[in-house]
Parts: structure tokens; sequence; C-alpha cells
């Protein structure tokens, strides 16, 4: 299974606001303007010295929203990405290019991504030939702004000045753009694969230990500690709604577990439970959450029969997925679909 689950955006996370300036900037290439933006939205798109200014998830997801609808193109993500740069991109593209290696640049790529956007956890695995670089989203961000995260770290894999021939074999977008892959492919400079599971780069693993032609260590410390000062001023993400989100991907593949929850952040499930605890829920809670979250999606949806979606959800059989489901909205399974559909019949 691999259900398309979309939770509501949180409030408590919050992306910085140059990304809302970016995509006004790129919608004027659409012959549009900050106008045509939500009135209560146009504050965090003009032209000033925004670098210190927050826009919540809401916010920044109905600017792409509203981006998506004005330019009319499925590509706007990667587009955006492709011609805006932050001053915060140059800062990570000479930080990673100042590395000794590539795999020295990957892991402070890794270190420091929260700086450039604080919607995104970076983390990789690694086997015999690859290592893969996952894009693991915070709370619910846009597909766009994924997309356009994607492609502005294409410039970073530019500036290491080691070429992408060979070295960037594959990227993976969760978005479906069968009709525009050419233009995906030119965007991010190589093979795309679509409607993947996670969004991801796979880099060839032997050049891991290939030196960087521009490594500089008086620079790299220098930058390393400008950027762990912008690291430490950074509003702090509800470490429970990673987690959540983390819940959320496993669950749609069934393959939930602590263990796999806990692997992307560096610790083992007895720390992820402390951890937990400290933000006042469980491992347990968080879990029962997306099961209501995603099973109230799919009876919506209505392509899947009840029997289907507990096993989807990992219950051992329909009556404890009745029972949970009781417990989450007061009523039943079948109770509550048939509510759904009357409501949902035009009268």
């Amino acid at each position: 299974m691999n259900p398309e689950l979309h939770p509501l955006p949180s409030e408590r996370v919050h992306e910085r606001a140059l990304w809302a300036q970016g995509i006004a900037q790129c919608l004027e290439e659409y012959d549009k303007s900050i106008k045509d933006l939500p009135a209560d939205l146009r504050c965090h798109c003009k032209q000033a010295d925004l670098s210190l200014t927050h826009i919540s998830q809401t916010d920044i997801n109905r600017l792409w929203h509203a981006a998506a609808r004005l330019s009319q193109d499925d590509c706007f993500g990667l587009r955006m990405g492709q011609r805006h740069q932050s001053n915060t991109l140059s800062l990570l593209c000479l930080a990673a290019a100042s590395s000794d290696t590539l795999g020295d640049a990957i892991q402070r790529i890794i270190r420091f991504m929260p700086v450039f956007s604080t919607q995104v956890q970076l983390y990789s695995v690694e086997d015999d030939q690859y290592l893969t670089l996952y894009f693991q989203p915070k709370g619910a961000p846009h597909p766009m702004h994924m997309e356009a995260l994607m492609s502005q770290c294409s410039r970073i894999w530019d500036a290491l000045g080691i070429g992408k021939a060979g070295l960037m074999l594959e990227t993976r977008l969760t978005g479906e753009h069968d009709k525009s892959r050419i233009d995906c492919e030119a965007i991010l400079g190589g093979r795309v694969r679509l409607g993947a599971k996670r969004q991801s780069v796979r880099i060839n693993r032997r050049f891991l230990n290939s030196r960087l032609p521009n490594a500089d260590a008086f620079l790299r410390k220098r930058l390393d500690n400008s950027l762990e000062d912008m690291l430490s001023d950074l509003p702090n993400v509800d470490f429970a709604e990673q987690v959540k989100q983390r819940i959320r991907v496993l669950v749609s593949e069934r393959t939930v577990s602590e263990e796999l929850v806990s692997t992307p952040f560096n610790m083992s499930p007895r720390h992820l439970r402390r951890k937990l605890s400290e933000t006042q829920t469980t491992y347990e809670k968080l879990l029962d959450e997306v099961r209501m979250e995603l099973a109230v999606r799919l009876i919506k949806e209505g392509k899947l029969n009840l029997g289907r979606i507990a096993f989807e959800l990992g219950f051992l059989d329909p009556s404890s997925f009745t029972r949970a489901f009781r417990r989450w909205t007061g009523v039943s399974p079948t109770t509550f679909r048939s509510q759904y559909t009357q409501a949902a019949v035009p009268s």
C-alpha cells in the first residue's frame, strides 16, 4: 500500500520567508504579481529584508497552492527552485564545496539543511553501491515545496565542482509528472523517477571519498561556525511532529515499528520514547493519531472496503479496527462511511 496521505499542515512548523519571496518572484515570469496572491499573505512576499521572518506551514502551503493555480504549471515548484537563489543557498553551496570530500560535503548538507528549509530533514542510507539521500518532510509541506527544494539542491551538486555525470544516478520525486518528464529531467540535470514512495537522490557510492577541488579548511571552519549560529537561532520544531511524519511514511508501507521510526533520528527506541515523553506524548499515541487520519481519509476516498482498510492499517481483524474507529470518532466505520456519502450527495 502507498495511499496518498496528506495530513493537515502544522501550525507548529514554520518556514523562512525567503521561500515566499521566491514564489512571488517566480510568478512574475507567468505575468502574475503579488497582487494576485491572497491579501493576508502579501506581506511575506514584499521586496524587503525578511531574512529573520518566518511563515507558518499553513500559510506557505496556501502560497504554493495559489502559485499552482495562477501558473497552471505542474512543474512550478521545480522551476522556482531552478530560477530563484537566496543568499542562504549560496552559503550552503559554499560550505559544501569547501569540504574535503564528497562524503564530508553530504554530511555538511544534512547537518545544515534546516538553515535553508525548516520543513525537511535529511538522512542518508548506504549500501554496497549507492548512497541514498532521503528528504523527510516535517509536518505536511506542500508537494511543490519539496520539489523546489530538490531543484535548489541541484545547485549544490553543481557547486561541488566534480560534475554530476556519473555522480547523481537518479532523483526520485513523489509527484506524477508523466507529461512533463522531459522538463523534470532537464531541470534536475539527470534521470528522474516519478511516483516514488519517498523523495530522494541516489548517489554513486564510489565517489564519496573523491576530493573536492575547492576544499578550503580556513573558509570551512568559519562557515561552519556561522551556520551553527544560524541553526541555534531557528525556532524549535516539535519533535513529536517529526516523529509523526516518519510514522505516516512507514504506516503507508506497512513496515512501522519503533526501530524503523527511530532510525532517521539516530537514536535507539528507548531514547525515542524518552524524547517523546518530554513532549507529553508517546509512540503509541502518535501511531494511533496517524492510523485515525489515514482511516478517515481512506473511508472518504471510497476505494477500499473496510476489511482491506483494517488490513492496510495493521489491525489483526476488522473487529479490532471497528473498536478503534469507534473510539476515534464515536461511530462505527460503516456509519461514518454512510454519513459521509450522504453528505457528499448534492441536494
